[in-house]
């Protein structure tokens, strides 16, 4: 029975994509926001900023930040600027998620793209990459829609749920659902069809733990930047030889 309401989700696309925004992929990230509601509950949040915070800023490292600049007391021009700076590290990823949107094909408003592509995270990146390969091009935008009601829905349960949680989980355990969301796009990679993700997760987590020890936090820069460098170079090698 389970099996053909499954079948019968995936036959529509935008169900499709609700149903992956239920399953793994919103399992990782809700349990990362489970772990940031418990860090906002404790930074003295109130229940309702700290919803807003994650439904504006959709970026971990942004929450984090802020919430940490707000307890601070920092002006909101410098609060602003550095969340700004923290999440224009996406800016790429999501010029990269809306060309596979397609979005050209649709007849929506400049505010309606502005929209989604808000919601482009690495996570909704990463499965819009890998479903690009199953759907057609017109069929991948009603599937994201999907997708993101689906992650957004239970990440504000999973926050919800770690800001209440917060009188009784112990502080120590925060760091650890953080750690399900990387994991997860780690191995969403390393099952890519392009030799590109492969190459570089695989060669980046090597030189990420070589690294460190001598340069720090410049280690996930430069490991990053050299990981990305050698599956272009992989890339470009299998390209030639096909």
């Amino acid at each position: 029975m389970f099996t053909k309401i499954k079948l019968f989700l995936k036959a529509n696309n935008y169900s499709h994509g609700l149903l992956t925004g239920f399953s793994f992929p919103g399992i990782g990230m809700s349990t990362a926001m489970l772990g940031f509601g418990v860090y906002a509950a404790e930074a003295g949040l109130n229940i309702y900023l700290c919803m807003s915070s994650l439904l504006v800023l959709w970026s971990m490292p942004g929450m984090v930040i802020f919430v940490s600049l707000y307890t601070a007391g920092t002006p909101i021009l410098l609060m602003f600027t550095t969340v700004l700076l923290a999440n224009v590290r996406q800016f790429f990823l999501v010029l990269s998620g809306i060309k596979l949107l397609n979005l050209e094909n649709f007849k929506i408003s400049l505010l309606q793209k502005l929209f989604w592509a808000h919601f482009i995270s690495p996570t909704g990146w990463a499965e819009l990459v890998r479903i690009s390969k199953e759907l057609k091009s017109n069929e991948i935008f009603p599937f994201f829609k999907g997708l993101s009601f689906g992650l957004v829905s239970i990440c504000i349960l999973g926050t919800y749920i770690g800001f209440k949680l917060f009188d009784i989980l112990p502080t120590h355990l925060i760091a650890i659902p953080v750690f399900i969301m990387p994991l997860y796009i780690t191995i969403l990679m390393l099952k890519a069809t392009d030799i590109f993700y492969r190459v570089a997760v695989v060669s980046g987590g090597i030189l990420g733990p070589i690294l460190f020890p001598y340069i720090g936090d410049w280690s996930i820069i430069i490991s990053g930047f050299i990981g990305a460098t050698f599956g272009l170079f992989a890339h470009k090698i299998q390209t030639t030889n096909k």
